[in-house]
């Protein structure tokens, strides 16, 4: 049986209508498919080697967002803290960096551009990638000390600004649910940009301390870094040097000044790593500050402790004394510069030249046997790394602690695990011992605490690393801290 034949018209609206679907879906994937939204990769190439760099983009009405990963890097979910799309160019800004990346798009898959950080640039070409071609951030153990709700003392996340407004500090106040009286510190940060929590291999250092002490009956207030967090950047980010950043912690003092449950004679400091010689900083010219808590804090200059932290970076291991001293005279000289120069061609010219000078007497089966890895490739890499942070690490390597040391007059509590392999416990705290009794100081205390490493973690060797252990922070070294504050401001 022959089918009815439909109407013309009908037939003609119905063709009109699928056509207008297929355009219309048509239009969907072309502008899905012409979109800066989605996920980019490229290579940076740092130091000889390619590192991936991926770019996420997103939109949220007319607002474009942006979050980038460093997979060999093993650092993932890093905010961009200003995107644009301008014309056929996007434009993003990464401060927590001093970074940004400008790239030019085709239209379909393609990113054309450069990526800078400080007064390094290079170009960085980037292709659309799918979700499952990405590396993934690894799984981030659930560490036992990490502070979880109901705290058994008051948390409380607070804001506040410098004189001017000009910077913001993002932080979190803990005090004892019961009491007033009680003694106050400020947790000053090692050196990196730091988040309020010390965020690192899933510990979170500052606020397990931070817990640690307000149980003890302390009231801790712990500050986002410049730049991460709630805390701004400011201005000028590659001329930061620790003596902004004793800035910041002499506002955070007056921020405690200003609360009613603080007592202002009883505000302290406990600085860890660099802020170990921040803390001795600010306390010189802040007499608001009545002790401070130095953990792995320097003793030494800042040079002799970079030397040896580069020497270890580089040398290899179970050298002839010969070799070694042949090795240590290279990496010597060629951080020499640094501590000279804040101008990144002017380190780099020095570096070869005195890699040159060496070289002349050294072969390069020697070479190869005293170093793991190549000195000059390895270290020329590490200068352009840190292009964007050499005024911060001149002035390191030039500060003397024992300037600052030596004029304390208040009570000092000097702390260093035996297994840290960063700032070395036996010559810093014997250095710090010795400029606290130049200064005539008699209210310091100085313990090498057995087995802890620089995050005072407790380890079972000098070269365990900070992931491979749970404890976060000795309660031991906690206790001692919170006990030694406690009989300080009775």
């Amino acid at each position: 049986m022959e089918s009815p034949k439909l109407p013309y018209r009908y037939k003609r609206n119905s063709m009109k209508k699928i056509s207008l679907l297929i355009c219309l879906l048509a239009f969907m994937h072309i502008s899905q498919a012409q979109s800066i939204v989605g996920i980019w990769q490229g290579f940076l190439g740092v130091g000889g080697r390619q590192i991936r760099f991926v770019m996420h983009v997103e939109k949220t009405g007319n607002e474009y967002r942006s979050s980038f990963d460093s997979p060999d890097q093993n650092s993932f979910g890093l905010q961009g803290s200003k995107t644009d799309w301008v014309a056929d160019s996007i434009l993003v800004e990464i401060k927590t960096m001093n970074a940004g990346y400008r790239g030019l798009w085709n239209g379909k898959d393609s990113i054309y551009g450069n990526f800078k950080q400080g007064n390094f640039k290079t170009a960085l070409n980037m292709k659309r990638v799918e979700e499952k071609d990405i590396p993934k951030p690894p799984t981030v153990p659930v560490r036992p000390q990490t502070p979880k709700a109901p705290f058994g003392y008051l948390a409380e996340e607070v804001i506040y600004k410098n004189a001017d407004s000009s910077l913001q500090y993002g932080a979190t106040f803990t005090k004892p649910s019961q009491g007033t009286n009680f003694p106050t510190v400020i947790l000053i940060s090692g050196s990196g940009t730091q988040d309020r929590d010390g965020t690192m291999f899933g510990h979170k250092t500052y606020a397990v301390l931070a817990d640690l002490l307000t149980k003890q009956g302390i009231a801790v207030l712990r500050v986002d870094d410049r730049g991460i967090g709630k805390s701004s950047l400011g201005p000028n980010p590659s001329k930061l040097t620790s003596v902004d950043f004793a800035g910041d912690v002499n506002n955070s003092i007056h921020y405690l000044m200003s609360r009613p449950d603080v007592d202002k004679k009883k505000i302290g400091l406990i600085g860890h790593s660099e802020g170990g010689m921040i803390a001795p900083m600010v306390a010189v010219n802040n007499k608001q500050v009545a002790f401070i808590v130095l953990l792995a804090g320097p003793g030494q200059k800042g040079l002799e402790i970079w030397n040896f932290q580069m020497i270890r970076s580089f040398e290899s291991v179970n050298l002839s004394a010969s070799d070694k001293e042949l090795a240590d005279s290279l990496i010597i000289n060629m951080n020499a510069p640094f501590a000279k120069y804040t101008d990144l061609s002017m380190v780099e010219s020095e570096m070869k030249l005195a890699y040159a000078n060496w070289k002349k007497s050294v072969s390069d089966d020697l070479e190869k046997k005293i170093f793991f890895i190549s000195p000059q490739a390895g270290m020329l890499a590490m200068a352009k790394q840190f292009q964007g942070g050499l005024a911060w690490l001149n002035y390191f390597l030039n500060y003397q602690p024992s300037t600052n040391l030596e004029k304390l007059k208040i009570p000092v509590l000097a702390l260093n695990g035996t297994f840290d392999i960063q700032v070395t416990s036996d010559e810093n705290l014997l250095a710090i011992e010795a400029a606290l009794k130049k200064g005539r100081n008699k209210k310091y205390e100085v313990h090498a605490i057995p087995g802890l490493n620089h995050l005072f973690q407790t380890a079972k060797t000098k070269v365990q690393t900070y992931d491979t252990i749970d404890e976060t922070f000795s309660p031991e070294a906690a206790n001692l801290i919170g006990a030694w504050i406690l009989k300080t401001t009775h």
